[in-house]
């Protein structure tokens, strides 16, 4: 009875232990299916996230895509862009078309052959320095490049008097230099308003050498009475008149390098500085049609300093 009892006991004692080890599998079972849930579920929420993600890139460069044609095909919007643009570089101040003005030049004259006659006949030399005043314009054919044309014409004189067999005679010598030609320059812009450039001007001009002496100074009624019939004879007439003039050609070569500045957009000042190289042939020195021998070397070649006022776009 006690052996059956024991057994009852240990069957008992077994049966709780099978049972509670089936409910502790099986917790745990459960267990590992709730933590590889949770671990699908994020890594299905991954999956679905890098597939958004995936998408989005898609539509965005689709969009891109579409935004670069409607560029290409905006038609309207590249001309608005283009009108920008130009009305953007005519804010940049300086001439992008063409210009025209007038010129001022400065230059040393060295005539040593007219001044050594001028003292002779009692007249002071001409002065150190002859001014020409003219103009000029050019127009851009690209790449910084611009064709024209410029002139210019000066003159300068001596005068003075003295008295010869009680009478007062006046002299006058004008010399006069001319010169214009075709220009072409090339042209930089290192600042806004500002451009800097450098160029030549090939062409020609003449020299004129005028001669005046008279009588003088000279009233009214004298100059009238020189002309009537009854006193026209050499005892009466006190005119001692004479009037020459000579001239010469030359080839002119002008090479330049100058700054100039826009003060407003269709305004601009300037200044730049040259040489003046004339080739003259002295025996070209002719008065009245007539050829002058003998004439002595004369040069007008030399540095030239020039001072402009553009108006253009």
């Amino acid at each position: 009875m006690k052996r059956l009892t024991l057994i009852l006991i240990a069957m008992f004692i077994v049966s709780i232990t099978v049972n509670a080890q089936e409910k502790f599998e099986k917790a745990e079972k459960e267990l590992e299916a709730i933590t590889d849930s949770v671990t699908t579920d994020e890594e299905s929420k991954e999956i679905t996230r890098k597939h958004d993600y995936k998408s989005t890139r898609i539509e965005n460069d689709e969009t891109k895509k579409e935004d670069k044609w409607e560029e290409w095909d905006d038609w309207d919007g590249w001309r608005e862009n283009r009108k920008d643009e130009w009305k953007s570089s005519k804010k940049r101040g300086y001439f992008r078309g063409g210009a025209g003005g007038w010129d001022y030049y400065m230059m040393d004259l060295n005539v040593n052959a007219i001044n050594t006659k001028l003292q002779e006949i009692g007249l002071n030399p001409f002065d150190e320095q002859i001014y020409l005043s003219g103009g000029g314009g050019w127009g851009f054919i690209g790449h910084g490049i611009r064709i024209g044309g410029l002139g210019a014409h000066g003159e300068i004189k001596s005068s003075g008097g003295s008295a010869i067999n009680g009478k007062t005679v006046a002299k006058e010598v004008t010399l006069t230099i001319n010169f214009g030609g075709f220009m072409i320059e090339k042209v930089y812009h290192p600042f806004n308003k500002t451009e800097l450039y450098f160029g030549t001007m090939i062409g020609g001009g003449n020299a004129h050498l005028k001669f005046n002496q008279w009588s003088g100074p000279v009233a009214w009624n004298n100059l009238w009475d020189g002309y009537y019939n009854a006193v026209i004879d050499t005892s009466t007439v006190s005119f001692t008149d004479h009037q020459n003039e000579m001239s010469c050609g030359y080839l002119t070569v002008l090479p330049t390098i100058g700054f100039r500045f826009n003060i407003f957009r269709w305004a601009a000042v300037g200044v730049n500085v040259g040489y003046l190289y004339n080739k003259m042939n002295q025996d070209g020195w002719k008065m009245d049609g007539k050829s002058v021998n003998y004439v002595p070397e004369i040069d007008f070649s030399n540095v030239i300093y020039r001072l402009n006022i553009y108006f253009g776009g």
